[in-house]
């Protein structure tokens, strides 16, 4: 690291303040344009010296007034409503080490692409966090829902289309969410998805709008009044093969016992395979007019007796079910059925979920220390760092975003 060997610098010796500022800012404007989970949330100033939390507000809606006003009389003011949250901010943060020689020898600037390199990551990382956050809402919509009511029984052709767009901004439009100022609601969708949904005779591409200046970064086009974004890090629930081995499914008979909470199944499983199934969440899965699937936990395999043990007990209604049931199967969580990517699309308005502004406090900084130390006495090893002091993303209002969840074309 001996590029940036500058002896000015009084707090990391052998790195000008120059350097690091020039890193911070780098990191800072490569950062926030990445993080496409967070485009439109509401923003927090990083409070210093106040505690590792930060608060955000959700006023209610006042109501409609319909009593005319009395002749010379004011009538009684009105009290706003308003929603707190509070949410406990937390530190990320990475770091390579870049060695002597690799930085002597190499033609390339090897301490400039870590740099590079770790922003790109902090990028992905807290997009990550806002996208888990944001996806974990109730508001769940499934592609054909007349068939569809869990995500386990979505197909790869049950793809988004305009229809499904439609109904989502209905349900929007119902609890009175308010569109963005350039009025439309907001969508995040992968890839994949993108690919079905630009075939609908809905689809206006971004190459027909008539003001092309106002385009932004990653916005693909818009239909019903939603504006679509493009992410390759939008969640996907990744289809699981196999719960443990080659194992896809356990067929379990109907010995259901709602007392010991144990479901007595007919496969063979050796003494690994049940140790390798304990503590997995699992579907209990049965069939009459339709696929009926509930999330169970396992607690424990008796693979000698053949019996599943659950860590909790369902409704009544479901285990009166199971015992009448002929055959249980016990499938595996994740994606949609026979191997099936299920992927979200996260429609939402204005102030549906809030974060923290990175640009503020020194809250993004980058950190180079050059080789030495009590730990390197031979100056072989220096370090590049990358750190968010605080950070949180939390959703507002549920109502706000709504979740449609479909698979896609292969």
């Amino acid at each position: 690291m001996a590029v940036y060997d500058n002896l000015n610098h009084t707090y990391d010796s052998g790195v000008s303040p120059s350097v690091i500022q020039y890193f911070e800012r780098k990191a800072q404007e490569n950062i926030q344009p990445q993080l496409i989970h967070l485009r439109d949330a509401q923003m927090r100033t990083l409070p210093l010296n106040n505690g590792r939390t930060v608060n955000f507000h959700r006023f209610v809606p006042l109501d409609a007034i319909t009593t005319p006003l009395s002749e010379g009389v004011t009538p009684a003011g009105q009290t706003m409503t308003e929603t707190a949250f509070t949410a406990l901010l937390k530190s990320y943060g990475g770091h390579i080490e870049i060695t002597n020689e690799m930085d002597l020898y190499m033609l390339d600037d090897m301490s400039k692409a870590a740099a590079d390199q770790l922003n790109d990551q902090a990028a992905l990382s807290l997009d990550t966090i806002a996208r888990d956050f944001l996806n974990a809402g109730l508001n769940v919509q499934y592609v054909d829902g007349a068939n569809n009511t869990t995500r386990a029984t979505l197909l790869a052709t049950d793809v988004l289309t305009s229809a499904e767009i439609k109904k989502a901004v209905r349900t929007l439009k119902r609890e009175n969410i308010k569109p963005f100022p350039d009025g439309f609601y907001h969508a995040i969708v992968h890839p994949n998805v993108v690919y079905d949904l630009t075939t609908d005779s809905m689809w206006t591409d971004i190459a027909k709008y008539q003001d092309k200046a106002k385009i932004e970064m990653y916005e693909l086009g818009t239909m019903y009044k939603v504006k679509f974004y493009e992410s390759t890090n939008t969640k996907v629930f990744a289809a699981q093969t196999y719960i443990f081995g080659s194992t896809s499914s356990i067929v379990a008979s109907a010995n259901y016992d709602a007392t010991t909470r144990e479901l007595t199944y007919d496969a063979s499983i050796s003494v690994d395979s049940a140790r390798d199934l304990t503590g997995r969440l699992v579907y209990v899965r049965y069939t009459d007019s339709g696929t009926h699937d509930t999330l169970m936990c396992v607690e424990s395999v008796d693979a000698t007796a053949k019996k599943i043990k659950f860590r909790w007990q369902p409704a009544s209604s479901v285990t009166n079910n199971w015992t009448t049931a002929k055959t249980l199967t016990i499938v595996p969580t994740g994606g949609g059925v026979a191997d099936v990517d299920v992927y979200s699309t996260l429609i939402y308005g204005q102030d549906a979920f809030g974060t923290v502004k990175l640009a503020n406090n020194g809250n993004v900084s980058i950190d180079i220390y050059p080789p030495g130390g009590a730990l390197d006495p031979h100056k072989q090893r220096g370090v590049i760092a990358w750190t968010v002091k605080g950070f949180c993303a939390v959703v507002l209002n549920d109502d706000a975003i709504v979740r449609i969840e479909s698979g896609a074309t292969a």
